[in-house]
């Protein structure tokens, strides 16, 4: 096991390399300039050639990406342009909101989704079956762009029930959990659904009826267990993509997380910044693949790694 786990961390480097390349050579490639987000439109040019000289921005992009690897070999993530402070703190700032917010989204979607699955499953083509598999469809069409806007609309501004934006106390979580979480239990819940369905045709479980196992032990200690190794996939990679891809979502809240701070960047063309939380993107969702791929074998030990 710790051998396999060295291979995958070490076959995780060169992925995430890549990914840093190639976002630094498409950001480099977009109009605007960082100069301009530091001196103003009406610096003069000696001015702005200086500053560009003493940032490092007069070299060519791969003169600048050995530069930055360089600096990564030493654990230093660079120097951000706007803030003149150290990527790593930027991000260790940031980095703690954006799992907060991600971890409460994923519980609020499996509190929903496996237990509408189970009820989808156990009441199959009836009125509880439609219903929850109706969710389900209304939750993976709704885009987080839109029902976002709607949720602030209805319950902070027009109910005045729960705060607009920002992060200020529990009640703040609710909304955008629920924003990101909605289509995710969505997901779930039709997993869940048909997993169970193709675990309770199995041999093992007319067996267990004709033992007289109660209808509930089946579906939950028999059914459910098996039925688990799709489910953790969708899970584990679907809470990477919360980790990283709630970009949008925390941009609607203001959320202070990693999301908002990479669009910053992005719009001031801080370099440094943008390769920072990239690489951090890029690392925590391969690294949740492979914490994915290690607790297959804790649910079913007949897998093999």
């Amino acid at each position: 096991m710790l051998a396999l786990i060295t291979k995958r961390l070490v076959s995780l480097v060169p992925v995430a390399i890549g990914v840093v390349i190639i976002v630094s050579l498409m950001i480099h490639l977009i109009p605007g300039d960082p100069i301009d987000r530091i001196l103003g439109d009406f610096a003069t040019t000696d001015s702005r050639e200086l500053l560009r000289e003493q940032l490092g921005l007069n070299l060519s992009i791969p003169q600048q990406l050995i530069h930055y690897f360089k600096g990564l070999l030493k654990g230093d993530l660079g120097q951000s342009l706007i803030y003149n402070r150290s990527v790593t703190s930027l991000i260790s700032e940031r980095l703690l909101a954006t799992v907060e917010l991600a971890s409460c989204s994923l519980l609020l979607a499996l509190l929903i989704g496996v237990p509408l699955g189970i009820l989808s499953a156990v009441r199959k083509n009836t009125l509880q079956d439609q219903v929850a598999m109706t969710f389900s469809l209304l939750g993976i069409a709704v885009p987080n762009f839109c029902l976002g806007p709607m949720l602030i609309l209805l319950f902070a501004i027009k109910l005045d029930l729960l705060p607009v934006s920002e992060k200020a106390g529990l009640t703040s979580y609710i909304l955008p959990s629920v924003t990101i979480g909605t289509a995710l239990a969505a997901i779930i819940s039709r997993m869940t659904r048909n997993s169970l369905l193709d675990i309770l045709r199995e041999d093992f479980i007319r067996t267990a009826r004709a033992k007289g196992t109660s209808p509930a032990s089946i579906v939950l200690k028999h059914g459910l267990r098996n039925a688990a190794l799709p489910l953790v996939t969708i899970v584990g990679l679907q809470f990477g993509v919360l980790l990283t891809g709630a970009v949008v979502t925390e941009k609607i809240f203001d959320w202070p997380g990693l999301g908002t701070l990479i669009l910053e960047a992005l719009g001031n063309r801080d370099y440094p910044l943008v390769q920072g939380c990239v690489l951090m993107f890029s690392s925590v969702y391969l690294g949740v693949n492979l914490l994915t791929d290690i607790f297959y074998k804790l649910v079913d030990p007949r897998v093999r790694l």
